[in-house]
């Protein structure tokens, strides 16, 4: 019986050509460190420049397990996908951009040695990463903890370690919709975070679009709290019973006092107010809408094209 690898590390690549050999170079120089049984499972998120090739033809000082997505399935399916492939009794999932330092992997080993499931990390942002793009990552995670009942630590990052029983619970659950930050906190078991310092790429530019980000960022949202929804439904309320106030008292002004009712320009400042609330809740219920029409359609996160050993 083939026995299962002790370290799996997970890396989906998308249009990485220029960082591939360096990332190669990096995880040899790196071996003697990691354990003598380590398979490297690398992902091909769609790629058009020449990465599945390179990763085919560069040489590398682990077993590897290469998968071609048939598209651009995005930076969650793409790990999904190496996590389903995975093998080892712990799993690392990692970037390619070489921004995620190797050596805090030993640091999760011994974590995971002394018992604990699952290894998170939290990044230092250095100067390496734009003043925007940390204040917006600040924003998201202070705003979505403060929505929903599961905290999420600040700087979350795809970096984390795995043993087996709880990627097995993850792998378990049945979304189609998988915020894998947040999932990882949900599933529970024994956790602990690994702080490190973002390291600036090595070549080329993210291709983490800030579309991309939001659209991640939406997902968290929808999967997480049912807050804005319950929000929508008592402002709704709030904006009704306000409105019936203000009915009565227009009433009264006409049938009772007898007097013309004046002050149009602030109806027309209300009722901007309400039909501007009105497409915020539509708006919001619409995301949520969408989230289940996701789900209902139970389509894959990925499509696998090709797969390659050595």
């Amino acid at each position: 019986m083939h026995k299962s690898p002790q370290l799996s590390l997970v890396i989906p690549i998308f249009n990485e050509a220029d960082v591939i050999p360096l990332l190669f170079s990096e995880l040899n120089d790196f071996k003697k460190t990691l354990p003598t049984a380590t398979e490297l499972v690398l992902v091909d998120d769609g790629s058009s420049d020449q990465s599945f090739e390179l990763l085919k033809n560069t040489k590398l000082q682990f077993p590897k397990k290469i998968i071609r997505l048939s598209r651009n399935f995005g930076h969650q399916g793409a790990l999904l996908a190496g996590l389903k492939a995975a093998k080892g009794v712990y799993i690392v999932t990692m970037d390619a951009d070489l921004q995620h330092p190797l050596a805090v992997i030993p640091q999760m080993i011994a974590q995971h040695d002394q018992g604990i499931d699952i290894v998170l990390t939290q990044r230092f942002d250095s100067n390496a990463v734009p003043l925007l793009k940390r204040s917006t990552s600040r924003w998201f995670y202070t705003f979505i903890n403060s929505i929903s009942q599961l905290q999420i630590n600040a700087n979350a990052s795809d970096f984390r370690s795995m043993n087996r029983r709880s990627l097995t619970a993850l792998l378990s659950l049945p979304e189609k919709r998988k915020f894998l930050r947040g999932i990882v906190k949900w599933v529970g078991f024994s956790q602990v975070i690994i702080p490190f310092e973002v390291k600036a790429r090595v070549k080329g530019q993210s291709k983490y679009t800030w579309l991309k980000m939001v659209n991640l960022a939406l997902h968290g949202i929808t999967s997480f709290s049912t807050l804005p929804l319950y929000l929508s439904a008592i402002f709704g309320g709030i904006l009704f019973i306000l409105a019936l106030l203000y009915a009565l008292y227009v009433l009264y002004i006409r049938l009772v006092v007898g007097a013309a009712v004046e002050g149009w320009a602030s109806v027309l400042f209300v009722l901007l107010v309400v039909g501007g609330f009105i497409s915020l809740f539509l708006g919001l219920a619409g995301l949520y809408i969408a989230a289940i029409y996701d789900e209902v359609k139970q389509r894959p996160n990925f499509i696998i094209a090709d797969q390659y050993e050595a």
